[in-house]
């Protein structure tokens, strides 16, 4: 025979349900808002100014017909293709230097080279950026 340790037995429909009128709602909303509202602006953004972006992508172009006279002079020539491959798998940077500006680039740039490939960096100091990377 089953021993009930318990003398009453308890069931939960005996018991009537309990109805809540207003039940809490499962996330409060907060009471500080993290950026304060302003009922005259409501973008939190300054107003949109292309003008800069303008003279960027002018500049861009700059650089990219300097890429241009780089990327011709590597494809036109067999030579000079295998100098600059050679100076950088060398780590001589002055000779890298010099037949990258023998191509006639006039800018400001930066080189970094792997046995995997080279990186060049023209910069336009005043605006942008403009990354070359050729593997070979």
């Amino acid at each position: 025979m089953y021993y009930n340790p318990y003398p009453i037995f308890v069931y939960p429909t005996y018991y009537p349900t309990l109805a809540i009128v207003n039940p809490p709602a499962l996330h409060q909303p907060a009471r500080y808002l993290a950026m304060p509202t302003n009922p005259i602006n409501t973008n939190p953004f300054p107003a949109v100014n292309t003008n800069k972006l303008k003279i960027s992508a002018k500049r861009v172009k700059r650089i990219m017909q300097q890429i241009q006279l780089l990327t011709d002079k590597i494809d036109g020539s067999e030579q000079f293709a295998h100098d600059l491959m050679d100076a950088a798998q060398k780590s001589n940077k002055s000779e890298v230097e010099r037949l990258i500006i023998s191509t006639g680039i006039t800018m400001t740039f930066e080189t970094n080279y792997t046995p995997d490939n080279i990186r060049i960096v023209f910069t336009d100091i005043e605006c942008c950026k403009l990354s070359l990377v050729l593997s070979w």
